[in-house]
């Protein structure tokens, strides 16, 4: 009796062993992941990141003082003193860590002056902080 539930024991484990191996060969073979689970957390952080830039772009707009350093930030482009500015307006200090701030001068509007904010992320994480305007002073 004992003879039989060894080999019993034994056969099934040999089974068990046997399916891992090619369990795992059919996922590296084929190379593909979950596209529902693999770049989720990226999606969110992408959402999430992009939602604090409309955010803060609403916020600059409204405060004639943050508007005016960061307008005075993209001409001079001085990436710290629009850190500075993102940081009062929503950003956090781990939203901005290794993210490429890049601000842009663009081409006139009609005679507005705005400012666009858009974030990208992930791997690598950007910012771009964007003036339109009609003339390149102020």
């Amino acid at each position: 009796m004992n003879l039989l539930r060894s080999i019993v024991l034994s056969l099934l484990a040999s089974l068990g062993l046997l399916a891992v191996p090619v369990t795992a060969r059919a996922q590296v073979t084929s190379g593909e992941q979950n596209p529902h689970f693999a770049d989720t957390p990226s999606r969110v952080d992408a959402a999430s990141l992009q939602k604090k830039a409309t955010q803060a772009q609403a916020r600059i707009h409204a405060n004639k003082d943050d508007r005016d350093q960061l307008m005075s930030a993209i001409k001079t482009n001085e990436v710290a003193l629009a850190k500075q500015v993102l940081l009062r307006n929503g950003f956090t200090a781990e939203d901005l860590e290794n993210a490429k701030i890049t601000l842009r001068t663009g081409g006139g509007k009609g005679g507005e002056d705005e400012i666009e904010i858009s974030a990208t992320c992930c791997d690598p994480k950007e910012i771009t902080i964007q003036r339109s305007l009609e003339y390149f002073t102020k």
